[in-house]
């Protein structure tokens, strides 16, 4: 498996056979959660992982200090705490809606029992966890040692979705404030706000349909 630039590219859903997933998303409950709700954090899902079908979600975790370290963003068709799928070891990552989200809560053994009955799933699973882990890494030591506007700009490559660019400028996979960002890269709303108008000036990036897009060529640089 090919890991890229995106935060988390490879949607879990596809590992899985299609037959699995139709069954999971007719049988399994539904939930629904407004923008800014928290989905579940360590403790609140201990036999279940969630399917999300529609949304973005941020992955963070939560410093003693109060301050949130982004880890990921999940969308429609990726799941929520599927390492803890494999561990008796509770996640300490929280999730929060980005969007309005809904998700289809779905029994662990139930993912464990496709895996035992499909082979080659173990391996494609294994390759799609190394992938995260490599992203993971890449963040953190962004986060612990860039500086806000490196973080800012890191985040943004990150969510980048290039298939869906336009005339060579390349949207976020979903809308995010000036606040969502904030927290996302340890600064203030005042920060970040003044980042974004410098670099929209600069013609890093700029604003459409209430999207933050990216310049193509911006995505090659380090």
């Amino acid at each position: 498996m090919f890991c890229n630039n995106q935060l988390f590219p490879i949607k879990s859903v596809e590992l899985f056979p299609k037959k699995s997933i139709d069954e999971w998303m007719n049988q399994g409950e539904e939930f629904n959660f407004k923008k800014g709700e928290v989905i579940t954090r360590f403790g609140h899902l201990k036999n279940k992982v969630y399917l999300i079908k529609k949304g973005s979600v941020s992955v963070f975790h939560i410093h003693v200090d109060g301050k949130e370290c982004i880890i990921g963003l999940l969308s429609s068709g990726e799941f929520i705490n599927l390492f803890d799928v494999f561990t008796e070891k509770e996640s300490s990552m929280v999730f929060k809606a980005l969007t309005e989200v809904t998700v289809v809560a779905i029994q662990k053994e139930k993912v464990r029992e496709t895996v035992r009955e499909t082979p080659t799933l173990a391996m494609e699973m294994l390759s799609h966890f190394s992938c995260k882990l490599q992203e993971m890494v890449e963040v953190l030591a962004q986060v612990a040692y860039g500086k806000v506007e490196e973080r800012l700009l890191f985040l943004f490559k990150k969510f980048a979705v290039p298939m869906n660019a336009e005339n060579g400028w390349c949207p976020l996979s979903c809308a995010i404030t000036h606040q969502d960002l904030a927290g996302m890269v340890g600064s203030t709303r005042e920060t970040v706000t003044v980042l974004i108008n410098k670099l929209i000036q600069f013609g890093i990036i700029r604003q459409y349909e209430d999207r933050i897009w990216i310049k193509l060529e911006s995505l090659d640089q380090d």
